[in-house]
């Protein structure tokens, strides 16, 4: 099987990641996408005034962002046997995950009820909503 666990670094995210071990038993030859999503809030008018957007995981703003986040999210996988890679990538959170599951084949995408920043939830409506409603496979929300 392969898995992605959505994370943000919130509580609910690591919450996520530790059901998946827990609940799931992920097995040797699955696979486990840790994806953390740069958000890029839908307005562009919001970046009316910024010289340099981020376009990809290469620019080293994200990289700062996404290292400590996917790092902590990563301590609570460490017992699994499965290979684990870490994924980060720009844009719309939900849209970027639903995007990966279908090019990838993912089987399930674990993630928390809420996201770190109620301001960001505005902005991009709940990512957890809309990957139920989206996605190409079966979601699990862990409260």
């Amino acid at each position: 099987m392969r898995y992605i666990v959505a994370t943000d670094g919130s509580y609910a995210s690591h919450k996520a990641a530790r059901f998946l071990v827990q609940h799931s038993c992920p097995r040797s030859e699955d696979e486990i996408f840790v994806i953390y999503v740069f958000p890029l809030p839908s307005d562009p008018e919001c970046y009316q005034d910024v010289l340099h957007l981020p376009t990809d995981a290469s620019d080293d703003r994200v990289a700062k962002v996404a290292g400590p986040i996917l790092t902590e999210t990563l301590e609570f996988l460490t017992e699994v046997e499965s290979q684990v890679h870490e994924v980060t990538l720009v844009g719309n959170p939900a849209r970027e995950i639903v995007e990966f599951a279908m090019n990838l084949g993912v089987d399930l995408i674990v993630a928390g009820t809420r996201g770190r920043s109620p301001t960001l939830e505005l902005y991009l409506g709940s990512v957890s909503s809309a990957l139920t409603h989206r996605a190409p496979c079966s979601v699990l929300i862990v409260r």
